[in-house]
């Protein structure tokens, strides 16, 4: 049985709750690095509850760093589920892969997907949990996408949010526009061209104000977020190189092509205003997937890209969403 989780706090209390209830927390977690198989620092973090029933693993996305995810590791915390969170290789407090620590890069996908493997096996599964959760936002679900596809593991069910499954294009098919991008790097790439420098339009980190962001509609949580890159600064991070795009558009391929084979029990959170990531990739993807399985699909209207930094309202029609969805997974799928 994985039990319900409440959406307990108020965004306009946020910096109130940070004080008081999520950095003390925090300092209670367990913080520690793991070395990669080649040899990359990463950070991780982990909170036990006491009868180590159930996990909650989360898998963040590109940019993010781990206490960013306290109000709802909190919320996990409360409801009984251990957390674990492992920052990417070349974000959060995991070492950099680039003499330019703001710059997005990654030689291989599939390395974040080695990484996270490594943690699940070496972190998560010594701690003897009953049960396991992957909760993964954005690029964090590509890389637990592709985890779950090619290794052994141990969850009962993935929650993905605003998954990216393909890129934003505007009113260009996502498709079409990673068909364009790879074939303009091939081309670059055969007239030697240095992939580790930003994409176009792409620069190093940059605050940048509420009005017309595409990441939430809350002010109060966009505001908090931009305090803790103060507070974390070394977390900073900026925009994507061309390499990690090339990587980033053959793994959500991977991703698509293989859909079909899908085999674990998936929740689907997709935000309608979303300006990051395709939403027709995700309907895609989860048109394509076996039909016996147990999935849900929940569109989450009036919210941009990050569902779990947005309105209180949207956050918990999101909750309400999980709930469900672990409901239902109890009854048909845990014993």
């Amino acid at each position: 049985m994985m039990p319900p989780i409440v959406a307990g706090m108020m965004e306009t209390k946020l910096t109130e709750y940070w004080q008081q209830q999520l950095l003390p927390l925090w300092q209670q977690f367990v913080h520690a690095d793991l070395l990669s198989s080649d040899k990359t620092r990463l950070s991780y973090s982990y909170y036990l509850a006491d009868d180590r029933a159930q996990a909650v693993v989360f898998s963040t996305g590109r940019v993010e760093m781990a206490v960013k995810y306290m109000e709802l590791m909190q919320e996990f915390i409360v409801a009984g589920y251990s957390v674990f969170i492992l920052d990417h290789r070349g974000q959060g407090q995991s070492a950099r892969l680039h003499p330019d620590p703001h710059l997005g890069y990654v030689g291989n996908f599939q390395d974040y997907v080695e990484d996270f493997n490594q943690f699940v096996t070496e972190i998560v599964l010594p701690t003897a949990h009953q049960h396991h959760l992957v909760l993964a936002h954005s690029m964090g679900a590509a890389i637990a996408c592709r985890y779950l596809q090619q290794f052994t593991h141990p969850f009962d069910a993935a929650i993905f949010c605003s998954p990216m499954f393909g890129l934003h294009a505007g009113r260009i098919p996502s498709t079409l526009a990673s068909r364009l991008v790879a074939g303009y790097g091939w081309l670059m790439g055969k007239l030697k061209w240095d992939s580790q420098q930003y994409f176009p339009g792409q620069t190093s980190y940059l605050e940048k104000p509420f009005a017309g962001n595409p990441l939430t509609h809350s002010n109060e949580r966009y505001q908090w977020l931009r305090q803790l890159y103060q507070l974390y600064p070394d977390s900073q991070l900026g925009g994507v190189s061309w390499a990690w795009l090339m990587q980033a558009i053959s793994a959500m391929s991977q991703i698509q092509l293989q859909a079909a084979e899908f085999k674990v029990p998936v929740l689907l959170l997709q935000a309608v205003e979303d300006q990051i990531v395709s939403n027709r990739a995700q309907d895609n993807w989860f048109r394509h997937l076996p039909a016996p399985l147990y999935k849900q699909f929940t569109s989450l209207t009036g919210a941009h890209h990050e569902i779990w930094m947005e309105q209180d309202r949207i956050r918990q029609q999101a909750m309400a969403a999980v709930n469900q969805f672990l409901s239902g997974l109890s009854d048909r799928v845990i014993q």
